[in-house]
């Protein structure tokens, strides 16, 4: 199963390009979105707005496309599954872009910059590791650095 969530907000461009590619047969099935307050409704795809058991859905994933939001990526790599993290541009400051690059220095992970990449990017979707250190032990203080710069930055 595919499962696509853009968190609380709305990332049409992302739902749009993940129905596309759906309807195309490209991305393992089936195929669910979480919309959240976007406007558009996907036609080749199940949906639904919110879930509290997101978490338990990741698990059963294989693969997560998501909106790069800082809770949802360190969910997904706590979680351990395949996903790709997708920077939303319409929100506050491009916080999502300079989250991703800063984290993408701890962790090998697979994000991309717009929707239109997403394509592109299904096959270099995978579980995030820790550079030069196995497990998640230290997300908590990864996070910390990329939000409040790392010590001697």
């Amino acid at each position: 199963m595919t499962l696509i969530t853009v968190g609380t907000q709305f990332f049409d461009s992302l739902l749009q390009e993940a129905d596309r590619l759906a309807g195309l047969g490209r991305l393992p099935g089936p195929v669910r979105a979480q919309i959240g307050t976007s406007r558009f409704e996907p036609r080749h795809m199940s949906w639904f707005r919110f879930c509290r058991g997101l978490r338990e859905q990741f698990q059963q994933a294989d693969l997560v496309i998501a909106h790069g939001g800082t809770g949802t990526v360190c969910e997904l790599i706590e979680a351990q599954v395949p996903f790709i993290a997708v920077v939303n541009h319409a929100k506050a400051g491009d916080h999502q872009l300079e989250f991703l690059e800063d984290l993408s220095a701890l962790y090998d992970l697979c994000w991309i910059r717009s929707p239109a990449e997403l394509a592109d990017a299904i096959p270099a979707a995978r579980p995030a590791r820790r550079r030069g250190q196995p497990g998640v032990e230290s997300l908590a203080g990864a996070v910390r650095d990329s939000l409040l710069g790392a010590p001697g930055r």
